[in-house]
């Protein structure tokens, strides 16, 4: 591929991005011009076109051909590994203000395998636009360096802004960060549901089962996710002492009808099976889920109990 040949494909990245079904009567982006050029670029591993796209950069005015440009750079910094692609797109961060290409600047560090140097990134994370913000702590999960967990442990502890502490605990669960979870667990109190599954979420993955009393407890969160993340975390670390928790989750659950699909009850069959032969009370619950409730379990639930029971 030539300068010519990636010009014609930014062209088309930026074309038309819908296309029109008519036997179905309904647009959709899939198939559209724009839609086939980015998967295209997705693809791209000539390391090559490196150069030719720093040229275009210095030269593009528009700043949806910046994004474009910057789009194609990180992904063929993720299909090479080349570590030019996470200098540049850093460097780069120091000369863009419009908070689109610098979330599509950020969005494409946090692509990458590792970025080596937290600096240039810092300096978004306090940023009062949240796009760029949020895209910030995405890109923070790709430093592995104590700055970076030190910056995202100092978000979750001082912001009033549930999607920042969606996204930096998200983040500090990519890095490993054991060392943030005396900080996670007050997080576990807070208002919001989305927050506290966040927590839980990351306690799963961070903590051990000395945690196990604080996943239990969080089954009975007023949270339907905190309840569900809280079985996947017995899941993994749970032992005996949760069996009545689950058990009693399983039969709530099953009072009724389900107006939403969901596979909410696998991990409490997985967990429950291992004592099944030790517990009569739990074989007597998936015996009388088969003859009372078959009905009212979701397929993945069903195909679940099937391989249990067999």
């Amino acid at each position: 591929m030539n300068e010519q040949q990636l010009l014609n494909l930014l062209n088309d990245m930026a074309g038309d991005g819908l296309v029109y079904i008519e036997e179905e009567g309904y647009s959709t982006s899939e198939g559209a011009p724009a839609w086939n050029a980015t998967r295209k670029a997705e693809k791209l591993d000539r390391i090559a076109l490196i150069p030719i796209l720093c040229n275009l950069l210095e030269k593009a005015k528009k700043e949806t051909l910046k994004q474009d440009i910057y789009f194609v750079l990180g992904n063929i910094g993720v299909n090479t590994g080349d570590p030019r692609v996470v200098h540049i797109l850093l460097k780069r961060l120091e000369a863009e203000k419009n908070k689109y290409t610098l979330d599509s600047i950020l969005s494409q560090l946090a692509k990458q395998k590792e970025v080596s140097n937290c600096a240039p990134i810092l300096q978004f994370i306090d940023d009062p636009r949240w796009l760029v913000r949020h895209s910030a702590f995405q890109a923070l999960s790709k430093c592995k360096c104590s700055a970076a967990e030190e910056a995202l442990i100092q978000v979750i502890t001082t912001s009033q802004d549930e999607y920042d502490l969606f996204y930096a605990i998200g983040s500090l669960c990519d890095l490993g960060a054991t060392r943030s979870v005396p900080y996670l667990l007050p997080l576990m109190k807070h208002p919001k549901g989305e927050v506290r599954r966040s927590a839980l979420s990351a306690l799963d993955q961070l903590g051990d089962s000395t945690f196990l009393p604080l996943f239990i407890e969080a089954m009975k969160d007023r949270s339907p996710a905190v309840k569900y993340y809280a079985l996947l975390a017995i899941q993994n670390h749970g032992d005996e002492t949760a069996i009545d928790s689950v058990y009693q989750r399983v039969k709530t659950m099953l009072k009724r009808m389900r107006s939403i699909e969901s596979n909410e009850l696998v991990p409490a069959f997985e967990f429950l099976n291992r004592y099944r032969e030790k517990y009569n009370h739990i074989q007597e619950l998936f015996e009388w889920i088969i003859s009372k409730k078959w009905d009212y379990l979701f397929d993945e639930e069903k195909d679940m109990v099937k391989k249990i029971v067999t």
